[in-house]
């Protein structure tokens, strides 16, 4: 199956879908907000001032209004949209498998390039059999209209869904009249969904396996799962409506068959000994041999399964989405059924009634669901439909419906006085009250069903007039909530399920507040509570299966929950699947585990455990695992009684951990004994309160507070902020200011009225601009890095801190050495580092003896500088000094240098300090290895990967010059002097251009000014601070001109030809190309693309910019922006540029249109005007929008922010010269 087809079909699907029921609704006269008035007319109705009459019933449009009033119009086409596109799905795959009992096909043709679909040329066969009018398909066929024969197939395919509602349950069933109202229109045209879905997708792919429907269904519903997630990050909690969007999630088949496989098929094997159906299970996993003191449990529970008959077993799948899961389970019971020697005509039928349960909010899902188990049956059996036709299916597959609406009068009428009827169904209806908010979560106690069902029997068949309203809604409602109640009181053999995945905190209040009241162990997130719900769904001795997140094996907030599971159930075997196992999951962040469990404590039971995590993809990972159960694989499986590892501090399931590292754990001191790791604030609010250090006015960041009360005297508001960032050792990551102004009251004050009290999320302000160590929160590794005084630090970036700092460098080595991310790897290996996880670090006294400390330290401060100094390599850096394509050159007075040969000695520097903290780190983990005893376990090798340096690059290091020239050319730094020149304040205080002097201030590591005066400057800024970018050579001084001016003055003049050409080759010049050419065209087209991605979508050079026709453009500088630039950018430069343009356009006319100059010369002069005439065009329009923000005089303030000063100049409403309001944007659009 392709299926990247599969998926951009589905996902075009739903939009197409979409816009033409909603152009179907629009036709009838509804609208988002206005519903247009009709005519009834003989035949139907028309809209009021339309022509078309619709051969409908009013009342059906009646129904549509009545339902769009009490949900929503978008709702309803959603709706709709997701029934229409199901059943087109479903009736190509049962047209492609010859599954339609009609015979005929009804979306395509068998014949190879026929486009109309065979069902139009041959519906005569067919009338009786789908019950269609014959005067009026004959008299549809006889008409010449395109319409009518579009009516005829619309006509021909909604009566074969309601004839297929007889045999297949819920897809087809009966829909709203409304449904068929909002049919989409033209599909036998090209290009309609059901013409696309026959071009896109192979026909073979439809042959392979029913689980195409499923990841059909998965892939349309997949834009709506990424809307929820992004509004998710915007704290909008996931309401019961999009849960089924949020969690469906297809679960690879090797995965599917090593659940089911060991768990249904665990049941059959154990009980009746059966070989055969063992060595048929690719992915069963035998037991370790046990010791033989539980032997005569083991013997008890096989004895209990023996008795077993294929229809005794009940497989649950809680969870089933569209039912991939059970499709497989059905597969296997075949097999078990067949081995028992039972007729083959019988098992399908067999296993749909008695073995297969299946529950889902889902509605759509669940169809979907049904349809695939039943296409399973008539795969198995080819007279399947007949035999349905004769005698209905009964189903257990169910979408949980809601008890809303049966009230406390209708409950009365129900019961007629007697107590068991009023108390059962008081019970279903509280149990089930916003029942799709919680699902199959709900317990459910068995209550007297039959009588239920009798008492419903009776009002069946009442005709009281008065409670016809209360009849109603019960013959609606209760026979569902009946059925569903029936199938969540039974206790199963098996349960299998490949849950949600939901934190709490993504949940809304209600399902928050269900799952902390009745799974508090589980709550935290929807895949853990279901290892409790599963468990509950089972018998004594039944096996639930399942694959979900791995945190609930690691984490502290998980730790009661598996005390729990260790106490009353038994882990049979477990595959740790690591990361990549789903397709659309492709990240390291999230690790799986699929496990098979008992609902008995077995003690001292061997679990056996498959470790998948070293292999890096799905497919590695499904060969190893089917290897490892055909006998043919060893490496990787551990048998281990995982009650052994409660003895480890935070009782991870750490399968893989011997006893030489169990008894660190037991006889060492912890970390905390030492050391105080402390989790840091959290702002509830990063944008408002969280800037990236160049955005705000240099002058208002205070480096070096020691401590609160000279943070507060300082009357500075912003501070160095530790906030975790990519994975980084001993020194860096140094990015972040937080407004914390006044002590934070603005920050404490936001905290104080969300919460009441601003200290459940600002924590430890005691520590506050101390020095000590941070670290990532979130991070595949443990980069541990040393903070100077002067930082806050947050809970992504949590720190730790030492009374007797003289250990600090010791605890540091530690901390970024194999030996502490072992013992982490222990406690919590899923990229989320605890607090509670370093405390518990096993601490070996040895390492503080003097002789074994006096070598850390010494090798810890190496490691410090050669990062701090690698670090501020980096413009991003606050202590940034100069490019080290630049470095020493002023001091030493060297000129005529090319950046080749400067570029080869910053790669050689680089390789040297890379491998000289390569070997510094392995140092460190030898001496840890060697005090810890762990020789056995660890290696002190380092890969490179691991060498936390950036390892220079060519383009990327030409680019970071051409930036560092960008801010000489603008103001921000200067060739002459070391550091940030100017990032904010007066710019004259920084830069005296009458005298061509730049101020130069010596500042050291506490930012302590040793050194303030004027020096004389090689190069100066642009005066104005506005900078055009052309693609040809249009102003005298242009970016560059100026960057050509900046490289003579660096490296000297006589080299200048040689270290253009050197750029422009990296840069990627072309053959028809001059250097200066490529520079100007990187300059123009790429560079601004560079500076956004280098600033993290926050630049400080602001790109003026016309559009997408590159009319005009010009760089100005965030910090040195005043309310008169807009005024002297359209003065002096959009209007210059606009009169240049219209000289080169006049020259283009006489050439293009004379005689004198040759063809080629004419067609490229013709080429030319036409390009110059779309800039003209756009720059006249642009002018409007200069010209009215020129006008505003609008002003910004550096501490909102770059993003929302920027946002100020865009998406600006200008009512323009023909009277019309727009939109336009006066910078370059991020």
């Amino acid at each position: 199956m392709n299926k990247n087809k599969v998926k951009a079909f589905a996902t075009w699907a739903r939009s197409n879908l979409i816009e033409k029921i909603k152009d179907r609704a629009y036709k009838i006269g509804i609208e988002d907000n206005r519903i247009r008035d009709i005519e009834v007319v003989k035949s139907g109705f028309k809209v009021v001032g339309g022509e078309e009459i619709f051969n409908i019933s009013p009342k059906h449009r009646k129904s549509l209004i009545k339902e769009i009033e009490s949900k929503s119009l978008d709702e309803v086409v959603e709706e709709v949209a997701y029934t229409w596109f199901n059943r087109f799905i479903a009736l190509r795959y049962m047209e492609v498998n010859d599954y339609l009992p009609i015979g005929i096909r009804i979306i395509s043709s068998e014949i190879p390039g026929k486009r109309e679909p065979d069902i139009l040329f041959r519906v005569g066969e067919v009338i009786r059999e789908l019950r269609l009018d014959s005067d009026l398909v004959y008299k549809l066929l006889d008409s010449s209209k395109n319409s009518d024969r579009e009516n005829l197939y619309k006509y021909i395919l909604i009566r074969q869904c309601n004839e297929l509602g007889n045999i297949i349950p819920g897809l087809f069933e009966k829909t709203e009249d409304y449904t068929e109202l909002l049919f989409p229109d033209n599909l036998l045209e090209e290009g309609s969904i059901l013409r696309k879905m026959c071009n896109d997708i192979d026909e073979e792919d439809w042959k392979e396996e029913v689980e195409i429907i499923g990841w059909m269904y998965q892939y349309y519903i997949s834009e709506k799962k990424d809307k929820v997630f992004d509004a998710l990050k915007k704290n909008v909690k996931i309401t019961k409506e999009n849960i089924p969007a949020a969690t469906q999630l297809f679960t690879p088949k090797w995965i599917v068959k090593y659940l089911v496989e060991n768990s249904l098929g665990t049941i059959w094997i154990q009980g009746h000994e059966d070989e055969n159906l063992k060595n048929e299970l690719k992915y069963y996993l035998e037991e370790d041999i046990q010791d033989f003191e539980i032997d005569d449990i083991l013997h008890n529970i096989k004895l209990g399964r023996k008795n077993l008959h294929p229809e005794d077993i009940k497989v649950l799948d809680p969870c089933m989405g569209s039912g991939h899961i059970l499709l497989y389970a059905f597969d296997v019971l075949y097999k078990i059924y067949k081995s028992a020697a039972y007729p083959e005509r019988e098992i399908p039928r067999k296993i749909l009634e008695n073995n297969i349960f299946g529950l889902d909010i889902d509605l759509r899902a669940s169809q979907i669901g049904m349809f695939c188990l039943i296409m399973k049956a008539r795969a198995y059996n080819r007279r399947f439909f007949r035999e349905v036709e004769k005698n209905p299916l009964k189903l257990n597959i169910v979408a949980v419906e809601e008890s809303n609406g049966i009230t406390y009068e209708i409950i009365e009428y129900f019961a007629k006085e007697d107590e068991e009827l009023r108390g059962d169904l008081s019970y279903l209806v509280n149990t089930f009250k916003d029942g799709k908010e919680f699902g199959s979560i709900l317990r459910v106690e068995k209550v007297n069903f039959q009588r239920l069902k009798e008492r419903l029997e009776e009002i069946n068949e009442e005709n009281n007039l008065v409670f016809s309203d209360y009849r109603q809604i019960l013959l609606n409602k209760l026979p569902k909530l009946i059925n569903q109640g029936e199938i969540m009181s039974i206790k199963y053999e098996v349960c299998i399920t490949n849950p949600p995945y939901m934190g709490l905190r993504g949940a809304n209040d209600t399902l928050a507040k269900y799952l902390t009241n009745h799974y508090p162990l589980s709550k935290h997130d929807l895949f853990s509570v279901y290892m409790e719900v599963c468990k509950s769904y089972l018998k004594k001795d039944g096996i639930y299966a399942m694959v979900n997140q791995h945190s609930w094996m690691f984490l502290s907030s998980f730790l009661e929950l598996r005390g729990k599971l260790l106490e009353d159930s038994t882990f049979i075997s477990m595959i740790h699947l690591g990361s990549r196992v789903f397709e659309d999951n492709v990240g390291t962040i999230v690790q799986n585990v699929a496990f098979i469990n008992q609902n008995s404590e077995i003690p001292k039971y061997k679990t056996r455990v498959v470790d998948l995590t070293k292999e890096v993809t799905a497919l590695e990972k499904k060969v190893k695992i089917k290897s490892v159960c055909s006998g043919m694989e060893r490496d990787g499986i551990y048998n281990i009684w995982l009650k052994k590892l409660m003895t480890i501090p935070t009782k991870p399931f750490a399968y893989w951990v011997n006893d030489n590292v169990l008894n660190l754990f037991s006889n060492l001191h912890k970390f905390e004994n030492i050391a105080k790791p402390r989790q840091g604030m959290a702002t509830s609010d990063n944008k408002r309160f969280l800037r990236d250090w160049y955005e705000v006015d240099i002058n208002e960041i205070n480096f070096s507070a020691v401590d609160r009360d000279e943070a507060l005297l300082s009357k500075k508001k912003w501070f160095p902020y530790n906030k975790g960032g990519e994975y980084r050792k001993w020194f860096g990551n140094n990015r972040y200011v937080i407004n914390w102004e006044n002590d934070g009251s603005e920050v404490k004050d936001y905290a104080a009225m969300l919460y009441k009290s601003y200290s459940r999320t600002i924590k430890n302000e005691e520590f506050y601009f101390k020095s000590g160590l941070t670290y990532t929160f979130i991070s595949e590794n443990m980069g541990v890095r040393y903070s100077p005084q002067g930082f806050i630090f947050d809970v992504a970036g949590s720190s730790i801190f030492l009374d007797d700092k003289d250990l600090e460098k010791v605890v540091l080595a530690l901390l970024c050495s194999k030996v502490a991310n072992m013992f982490l790897d222990i406690m919590n290996p899923t990229y989320n580092i605890q607090v509670g996880d370093l405390k518990n670090i096993p601490i070996h006294e040895d390492v503080f003896k003097e002789e074994i400390k006096s070598i850390i330290d010494k090798i810890v401060e190496e490691n410090i500088a050669i990062s701090e100094a690698e670090w501020n390599d980096f413009e991003t850096s606050w202590n940034f000094r100069t490019h080290p394509l630049m470095r020493d050159l002023r001091e030493r007075k060297v000129k005529n240098v090319t950046i080749e040969s400067r570029f080869k000695l910053w790669e050689k520097e680089n390789m040297k300090i890379i491998e000289k903290l390569k070997n510094n780190e392995e140092k460190l983990n030898k001496i840890f290895i060697d005090v810890y005893g762990l020789n056995e376990e660890l290696s002190p090798d380092v890969p490179y990967k691991d060498i936390t340096l950036r390892r220079i690059e060519l383009e990327r290091e030409v680019k970071s010059l051409i930036s560092y020239a960008v801010g000489c050319i603008m103001g921000r730094y200067s060739i002459d002097v070391d550091g940030l020149v100017y990032g904010g304040g007066n710019f004259q205080d920084k830069w005296d251009f009458k005298n061509h002097r730049v101020k130069k201030v010596e500042i050291d590591s506490t930012r302590k000014v040793n050194e303030n005066r004027w020096v004389n400057s090689s190069f100066m800024p642009k005066f104005d601070n506005i900078m055009p970018i052309t693609e040809e050579k249009y102003f005298s001084e242009d970016l560059m001109t100026k960057f050509i001016e900046f490289l003579k003055a660096v490296y000297g003049n006589e080299v200048l030809e040689e270290n253009l050409n050197f750029i422009a080759n990296i840069l990627g010049k072309k053959d028809s190309e001059t250097s200066r050419q490529s520079i100007r065209r990187y300059f123009f087209k790429e560079f601004y693309k560079d500076h956004i991605k280098a600033y993290g979508k926050k630049p400080i050079y602001w790109l003026f910019d016309s559009g997408k026709n590159d009319g005009f453009k010009a760089l100005v500088y965030a910090h040195r922006y005043d309310s008169l630039t807009v005024a002297l950018l359209r003065t002096e430069y959009v209007h210059i540029m606009q009169r240049k343009y219209e000289g080169e356009l006049s020259t283009l006319e006489l050439i293009k249109d004379s005689q004198e100059y040759s063809a080629k010369e004419r067609a490229i002069a013709r080429k030319k005007s036409e390009k110059l005439k779309r800039k003209i065009e756009e720059l006249i329009e642009y002018d409007e929008i200069v010209a009215y923000m020129a006008n505003e005089k609008k002003s910004i303030n550096l501490d909102e922010g770059i993003k929302e000063n920027y946002d100020k100049f865009q998406g600006i409403k200008i009512m323009k010269t023909n009277g019309k309001e727009t939109k336009m944007n006066l910078l370059y659009k991020i």
